[in-house]
């Protein structure tokens, strides 16, 4: 229902908000559907739909435990929820709750020292990229005098907050995407994870990432200006690098996954540089 909701506003280029009486004092919480969060609904839903699919027929006792169970469905609520927010406190609330509900299902299989450490790692990645994204949404509002998106696409920073803007939205969200060198939970979150939450934190969570660089850098943070273009391209190019080598050479399947994921990620990056 959810995928064909987001397919139907793509193809009405949706552009509909509305604010609750919720979030911050005064403000609100904004709630806001347009095109570009309908494209990566899409994407998120079906990817959803089908490892959703995929998780029924696994193992109840090992993949389906009572830890995961009720925190597969608030992730991808979380994940939905990042796509509509419309001012930061909407999206980094959702973000936050994103990465607290993935963590929970990373360490479903606590008992594993392993899985035990993935989650720490990915914890602290987490907390690094949430405290990196707070900082750039500052300096959005900061400018426009409100967290809402509305107001900060009326007045965008000048070029020196600007610029800071753009590496906090790189380091918070390229964290979460898996870019070199933040992408060291990758690795250890796919084999800690049940089969069909790795799918979906490769597959969904990471274009969920790449949306809100997208949002930030060429929605929000007003006119692109050309050297925007090079850490982009940099980081790109030695993440699709890593990627590839590290796949190569391990043996495991699930980690292999993971760097062909890094992989890709580096040629999404590359492609928004020359963007």
């Amino acid at each position: 229902m959810a995928a064909g909701a987001g397919l139907a506003a793509l193809i009405a280029d949706t552009n509909a908000g509305f604010r609750l009486p919720l979030g911050l004092p005064v403000i609100g919480l904004h709630i806001k559907l347009d095109a570009l969060s309908a494209f990566f609904g899409l994407i998120v839903n079906l990817g959803v739909l089908t490892t959703a699919i995929y998780g029924m027929g696994l193992d109840r006792d090992r993949d389906l435990s009572a830890r995961v169970e009720p925190f597969f469905p608030a992730y991808a609520l979380a994940m939905n929820l990042v796509l509509i927010a419309g001012d930061a406190f909407g999206f980094l609330f959702s973000w936050e709750l994103m990465s607290l509900t993935s963590w929970v299902l990373v360490v479903s299989r606590h008992r594993d020292a392993e899985n035990r450490h993935a989650g720490h790692v990915y914890l602290v990645m987490a907390a690094i990229g949430t405290a990196s994204l707070l900082f750039a949404f500052g300096g959005l509002a900061g400018a426009a005098g409100n967290y809402a998106f509305d107001a900060i696409r009326a007045a965008p920073p000048g070029p020196l907050v600007a610029g800071l803007v753009l590496a906090g939205a790189i380091f918070g969200a390229g964290s979460k995407a898996g870019i070199a060198p933040l992408h060291a939970w990758l690795p250890l979150a796919h084999p800690a994870a049940p089969s069909h939450v790795s799918a979906l934190m490769s597959g969904v969570m990471t274009k969920v990432a790449i949306y809100g660089i997208i949002r930030i850098v060429f929605d929000l943070l007003g006119t692109p200006v050309w050297w925007w273009a090079l850490p982009f391209l940099l980081l790109g190019a030695t993440t699709a690098v890593l990627g590839l080598l590290y796949a190569v050479l391990d043996n495991d399947l699930k980690r292999v996954l993971a760097y062909s994921t890094v992989e890709n990620i580096g040629i999404i990056f590359v492609g928004l540089g020359l963007a």
